[in-house]
């Protein structure tokens, strides 16, 4: 995989973001390497491990701890349910936290859950036949066309992916061609928007050889500019990218 100092030094608009990401990687590492499967319990975090989770994350991300107070109590208390967040939903209660900000600190934190998640799934078949992650049922944002033609759809949120028919939309499942479109720009040579106008979403796609050299989250980073042009013709992003940002434009 490209190196990331290599990729800023070609795409220094997004060294702010490819860096945040580095800090995602090193989160992931950390809450990965503090337990086994008793990390999880039920729909979140055991309770044993909140502390140290939330620790892990205030030191990585350099924000206050008492800043995340109200939701690692609310976390403690078994009120959070990350098994909501692929469907774009949070918690009921009210949180001291701007809705998309909220998303954003849910996301993160909630990325080694996902995880461990979809290392415990047991599942034989690499179709999505319904369009979304067979593991947490997230929508997809990203996809590619491999060296046979085929499409595969990536999992922002526990890193899934499998194959989708070549033509339709993986949102709302339409194959109706007049409503499915393209837009590709000169400077992002390797990625596309396929656009539907049935339900105004968008997923981007990765050609085969670009994507041998970035994984499918530095993929979804490096292609950030293509998320500013389709969101400013209207159409809806329905899962977070690896930072956590769902609307760009």
């Amino acid at each position: 995989m490209a190196d990331i100092n290599d990729i800023i030094t070609k795409k220094a608009h997004l060294k702010d973001t490819l860096r945040l990401y580095e800090k995602t990687v090193e989160f992931n590492n950390i809450v990965q390497g503090l337990g086994n499967n008793d990390i999880l319990e039920g729909m979140a975090y055991a309770a044993d491990f909140v502390e140290p989770v939330f620790k892990a994350f205030s030191s990585i991300f350099d924000l206050p701890e008492e800043n995340l107070v109200p939701l690692k109590e609310a976390m403690r208390f078994g009120q959070i349910d990350f098994t909501r967040l692929p469907m774009n939903e949070l918690p009921s209660f009210s949180l001291p936290y701007h809705e998309d900000e909220l998303m954003t600190i849910l996301f993160l934190i909630g990325k080694p859950y996902f995880i461990r998640l979809r290392n415990s799934f047991k599942n034989e078949s690499d179709l999505w036949e319904d369009g979304k992650c067979p593991v947490c049922n997230a929508k997809p944002s990203l996809g590619s066309i491999d060296e046979e033609n085929k499409r595969k759809l990536f999992c922002s949120f526990c890193g899934s992916s499998g194959y989708y028919r070549r033509i339709g939309c993986p949102v709302c499942r339409s194959s109706d061609t007049s409503k499915l479109n393209i837009i590709t720009l000169e400077d992002e040579k390797g990625f596309r928007i396929d656009t539907c106008d049935s339900c105004d979403s968008y997923v981007k796609t990765v050609e085969s050889g670009l994507m041998n050299e970035l994984n499918p989250d530095v993929a979804d980073l490096v292609s950030l500019p293509l998320d500013i042009i389709a969101q400013g013709k209207n159409y809806k992003r329905h899962s977070p990218n690896p930072i956590g940002m769902m609307r760009m434009a």
